[in-house]
């Protein structure tokens, strides 16, 4: 009697860990949802689908996309956020809603308190890029261009608070130099004034303003990653041309709502881990131009921190103000 009692009472003590334990061990029993808070076939959208096709292939359960799009990727971010956690609703977050948006809006999500992360997916190196008709080849003679012609240097960007409009406020900041900038609502409007000449420089991602670079209609003075692009080998990075720690990459990640029991964001994270190294995912990330890189909630906790911290530095110093319909 002591024992059965004993026993009873050990589990009954800690009931949410022994029911945790247990939905963990089932998980998943009926399909995943994975939100990408962006419309359907952006790069976004390609990396999200090539991962839930691959998943589905290994869990026991399908992984479906749902697009749910607006308000700057918040939408989809905060009905995440908002969730149940158990690990059967999934966010593909990025850069955007998770750490620069604290910082220009006033959210209904908390991107740290209300969203557990799982892991990393890859990153997008962004290009710095000029009309080929400007005689600039890197960014020491962008900043003298800028210098030698006061108030002619325009720069463009996919939205006010957007990563390529950040991007471009970080570099004036780290170099010293002056450059104007003007907003559009996306890279096909951004790209078609600066092709046009109305604009001079560009912060775009690799895979937006490659084609453009291969046909020679913009030339590339630097890339933005750590590393030098595999498609652009020859262009120097940012660091490469004098400023220690410049990076700034269009990443995408994995989070569940918070409170998502341990155990399954541990099988998430080993289950994305082993998806990435799939043909199919490799083929399709570096077609678009992403370098897959994964890793644990922990470090995606420390780099979100670390990102957060960079880009409120950024905003505040630039006073930039979110735009207003």
């Amino acid at each position: 009697m002591f024992f059965r009692t004993l026993s009873i009472a050990s589990c009954a003590l800690p009931i949410t860990l022994c029911a945790s334990y247990a939905v963990a061990q089932n998980y998943p029993d009926k399909p995943v949802k994975l939100v990408i808070p962006y419309t359907p076939g952006g790069s976004a959208d390609i990396i999200g689908r090539t991962l839930a096709a691959q998943l589905s292939t290994q869990l026991p359960s399908p992984v479906i996309v749902e697009n749910k799009a607006g308000a700057a990727a918040q939408v989809g971010t905060e009905y995440v956020a908002r969730s149940k956690p158990d690990g059967y609703t999934l966010l593909q977050g990025n850069v955007g809603p998770i750490t620069i948006a604290p910082f220009l809006f006033k959210l209904r999500y908390d991107p740290v308190k209300d969203l557990a992360p799982v892991t990393m997916l890859g990153s997008v190196t962004s290009v710095v890029a000029v009309i080929s008709p400007l005689p600039i080849n890197n960014i020491a003679e962008l900043v003298a261009w800028s210098k030698a012609n006061p108030g002619k240097l325009n720069f463009t960007s996919t939205g006010v608070g957007s990563s390529t409009h950040l991007t471009g406020e970080l570099l004036k900041q780290r170099a010293n130099f002056e450059m104007t900038h003007i907003s559009y609502k996306g890279s096909a409007q951004a790209e078609a004034d600066l092709l046009a000449g109305r604009t001079q420089v560009y912060f775009g991602i690799l895979p937006s303003v490659l084609p453009h670079i291969k046909a020679g209609k913009m030339r590339p003075l630097a890339v933005t990653s750590r590393t030098r692009a595999n498609a652009l080998p020859d262009v120097p990075t940012v660091i490469e041309q004098g400023f220690d720690d410049f990076e700034t990459v269009s990443w995408q990640a994995v989070f569940a709502p918070a409170g998502t029991p341990q155990k399954i964001v541990g099988i998430l994270n080993s289950e994305i881990r082993k998806a990435v190294q799939a043909p199919t995912i490799v083929e399709a990330y570096t077609k678009i131009g992403v370098d897959i890189e994964v890793n644990s909630p922990a470090e995606l906790a420390a780099f979100v921190k670390k990102e957060q911290a960079n880009w409120s530095a950024v905003i505040k110093k630039a006073r930039i103000k979110a735009a207003v319909d």
